[in-house]
């Protein structure tokens, strides 16, 4: 019984190194394929949080336009509550006849390309147009 024993644990095998160099290449061709593709992900979840937010301070702007004649810089005159955005800050420069709303990045978002977005904005007008730097434009496809 002890020499069954001895020859199968003499009998066992683990793997070649040429076995385990091949497993690490495939690990490491896969790790490269997800992990830029999961930043890119990550990403543009975090920067949706400025479109919503956008949309509505045109739409409060175009309303204070209808009651008041003229576009207003006042974010509280508007109606525009502090949305504590965790990426976002927000901010409206206007005259009596136009207006431009703008989303400025404050957190730490990375771009398609691992340049961070940390100040750069997007900006929506009084004819809805959109702009800002293409950066930002170009991962939150604004």
């Amino acid at each position: 019984m002890r020499k069954k024993v001895f020859k199968l644990l003499r009998d066992q095998r683990g793997f070649t190194l040429t076995e385990l160099m091949i497993v690490i290449v495939i690990i490491g061709i896969l790790a490269s394929i997800a992990i830029p593709r999961y930043r890119t992900v990550t990403s543009r979840a975090k920067v949706v949080e400025f479109k919503s937010l956008l949309e509505q301070l045109y739409s409060l702007e175009e309303n204070h336009y209808s009651e008041s004649d003229a576009y207003s810089s006042d974010l509280g005159l508007i109606g525009f509550e502090d949305p504590k955005a965790k990426y976002f800050s927000f901010s409206v420069e206007a005259d009596s006849t136009t207006f431009t709303a703008t989303a400025t990045c404050t957190g730490d978002i990375k771009g398609e390309s691992g340049e961070t977005l940390r100040g750069l904005k997007v900006t929506i007008d009084q004819n809805g147009e959109h702009g800002g730097d293409m950066a930002l434009r170009r991962i939150s496809r604004w």
